[in-house]
């Protein structure tokens, strides 16, 4: 279920998911205009054979209010600028089908018009892309650029959105030494507090918080305990194998909680379910396995909580540079750089060899290769399946 849902002004709003249609309180274009720099006419005094000779009776810059066009006279108009809601039998003549020179000139007493149209041209009539009270943007859709321009066009001032969800990160084991500091003997840099926390921010669709804990159940569960009050989401690294000191497994055992495995590699033992109202992820320890795990289960769930609608993931096929070993009773996962400039072509991030520990080989990636588990080796220029990241 998505989050609560709240009104934000619009000044607020990018990034954010519609939590309902929204109408449009303008009409798009706000009020009839020209589409060039050129000069307005009567249609009716362009008739025979040309070039015609007209007086100059009046200006209109953009932003300026419309000038009437008298009979047998021309307006001079810039793009954008008002043409006035009646415009039955007007037309724009653009500068350059004239004999003034384009760009900033002074007003000039009289035009002569080199080539005319037949029909009206080059206005742009009031509601012609849409109309008050029409549709302008629908329930689920992101708040990207052209959403928010379409908004701003249409006059929302504030626009009613799903609550950006809450992610708390929680990393475990005696092992780890935060980022910014050297690890001493038997201890190893935490790569997956920042590694998960940037991720969920690369979403733009929540705010994320980082807590680490050691293998003591008690500390666990009172990170737990705090995180559950104040989050959507939680996903934890680590501790959900079959070790002596899997704190994790053992501190959620009896709630509501799954442990299992799933048939993939990396990222077999996996945890999901409660705890209070929040969901919880448990995703492997392993670098290289938390980062494909949280691609493939914790970002649609971070999706489905914002408001965004349930999509299927995209998939292409691209030709491989390098080689893949064949899966070992699992389904392959393998991180892998996708260029798209000209035919697709995907390789593995770790070159020949593969391993979930291989968090150094991480830079780059930008896509996943699916291997199927009774899919052989891939060799250099097969076809392979790609899901892009």
């Amino acid at each position: 279920m998505p989050t609560p849902t709240e009104t934000v002004p619009i000044t607020e709003a990018a990034g954010r998911i519609l939590a309902e249609d929204v109408a449009a309180a303008l009409p798009v274009p706000p009020f009839s205009n020209s589409a060039m720099d050129g000069f307005l006419v009567h249609l009716a005094d362009l008739e025979g054979q040309g070039p015609w000779t007209l007086p100059v009776a009046g200006d209109v810059p953009a932003g300026a209010q419309a000038v009437a066009v008298p009979a047998g006279q021309a307006v001079r108009i810039m793009t954008g600028a008002p043409t006035g809601e009646d415009t039955g039998g007007l037309t724009v003549i653009p500068v350059e089908d004239t004999t003034l020179p384009a760009g900033p000139v002074p007003l000039p007493a009289e035009v002569t018009i080199t080539a005319a149209p037949t029909a009206p041209r080059h206005i742009r009539a009031r509601g012609e892309n849409i109309a008050i009270g029409e549709a302008a943007v629908p329930a689920g859709a992101r708040v990207d650029a052209g959403a928010l321009a379409a908004l701003v066009s249409v006059g929302a001032l504030e626009v009613p959105v799903f609550r950006r969800p809450r992610v708390t990160v929680i990393a475990t084991g005696d092992e780890l030494v935060a980022a910014g500091r050297l690890p001493g003997a038997g201890q190893i840099p935490d790569s997956n507090s920042p590694m998960l926390a940037r991720l969920v921010e690369e979403t733009g669709l929540a705010g994320v918080r980082e807590l680490r804990v050691g293998d003591a159940p008690g500390a666990f569960t009172q990170a737990i305990a705090e995180a559950r009050e104040s989050s959507e989401l939680i996903i934890t690294s680590g501790g959900v194998s079959a070790g002596a000191f899997d704190v994790v497994k053992e501190a959620l055992s009896g709630t509501d909680v799954w442990f299992g495995k799933v048939a993939m590699q990396p990222g077999k033992p996996q945890g999901l379910g409660r705890v209070g109202d929040a969901a919880i992820l448990c995703l492997p320890g392993n670098p290289v396995s938390s980062f494909v795990s949280f691609h493939l289960f914790a970002l649609p769930v971070i999706q489905a909580l914002a408001g965004l609608k349930a999509e299927p993931r995209p998939w292409l096929r691209a030709r491989l540079s390098g080689e893949l070993p064949a899966p070992r009773g699992r389904d392959l996962f393998v991180p892998a750089r996708l260029s798209l400039a000209g035919s697709p072509v995907v390789g593995s991030a770790t070159g020949g060899r593969f391993g979930s520990h291989f968090v150094a080989s991480l830079t780059g990636v930008n896509a996943l290769v699916h291997r199927g588990v009774d899919e052989g080796p891939a060799a250099d220029g097969d076809t392979v399946l790609v899901t892009p990241l």
